[in-house]
């Protein structure tokens, strides 16, 4: 198994140019197996797939920094809509004509959206700590850590030891420059986001989505918990489900060998 190059993820990303002179910056693995669409979660970037890239080898794994995380510039509006909208530009952009989709988070909520759009292109959708309805509760220690960010963010705050807590030990060579990443983002675009996710609900969505469906969840996960999880299952109502007992919200983060080996199960009967 490879060990994986930190410091140089980002010199391996491509740039998109978007109609509007934005770019949308991406990896892609170039696999000659089946197309994987990973879609990170909020304050990410494409580096959060980073860990469970080699054990995803064998598969074209196309990973894009969200607008407004990464190398992604954001455009007008920070809704899950507009965030999809240009996901869809980019796999018309590469000529992916038939993909799977992996979502963590609000990656997750992407990939419903996306999969109830373009039902005859998305092969395959998997949820990792996924929502339907993503309102963050006030008077929380994450979401008043949230509202509390203003420019220049620093990545040693200790927000950033709550927000990327897990239950696991984690790699600090990963964690780092994963918290470099989110601090560089400016407060209004976290504030813009967690003001989209207060309004979102996509059940109407989820329940257009009708390809096989992986829901993988942490039983430890604070952030979207057991009540999300089943709302989800609810509103996916033909999804397989698999539970990681004592993983928290990031558990490809945690152990990505073991998520990996849920997910190779599942694409081999996917594209079998």
């Amino acid at each position: 198994m490879s060990i994986v190059d930190q410091d140089g993820w980002t010199a391996r990303k491509r740039t998109l140019r978007l109609i509007d002179g934005r770019s949308l910056a991406y990896i892609d693995s170039g696999g000659s197996g089946p197309t994987l669409l990973l879609l990170h979660g909020y304050s990410d970037s494409s580096r959060s797939f980073s860990l469970l890239e080699p054990w995803l080898c064998g598969y074209r794994l196309v990973i894009p920094d969200l607008p407004g995380h990464g190398g992604s510039e954001v455009g007008a509006s920070m809704t899950v809509a507009d965030f999809t909208d240009d996901i869809v530009v980019l796999t018309a952009a590469l000529s992916v004509e038939r993909f799977a989709v992996i979502g963590h988070s609000m990656g997750a909520m992407i990939g419903i959206d996306l999969a109830a759009r373009l039902p005859d292109v998305v092969a395959a959708l998997v949820t990792i700590s996924g929502t339907v309805r993503p309102a963050f509760p006030q008077r929380d220690p994450v979401t008043d850590g949230i509202l509390g960010l203003c420019d220049p963010i620093d990545p040693g705050d200790p927000f950033f030891d709550l927000w990327h807590a897990c239950p696991h030990p984690v790699d600090p060579s990963f964690l780092a420059p994963l918290s470099r990443e989110a601090a560089a983002m400016s407060a209004e675009i976290w504030h813009g986001i967690l003001i989209c996710f207060s309004t979102l609900d996509l059940t109407e969505a989820a329940a257009q989505v009708r390809m096989p469906v992986l829901c993988i969840g942490g039983s430890e996960d604070v952030l979207f918990d057991a009540g999300h999880r089943l709302a989800l299952e609810d509103a996916l109502s033909k999804a397989q489900s698999v539970l990681m007992e004592g993983f928290g919200h990031n558990p490809h983060w945690e152990n990505p060998e073991k998520v990996s080996v849920v997910l190779r199960d599942f694409f081999h009967v996917t594209f079998a």
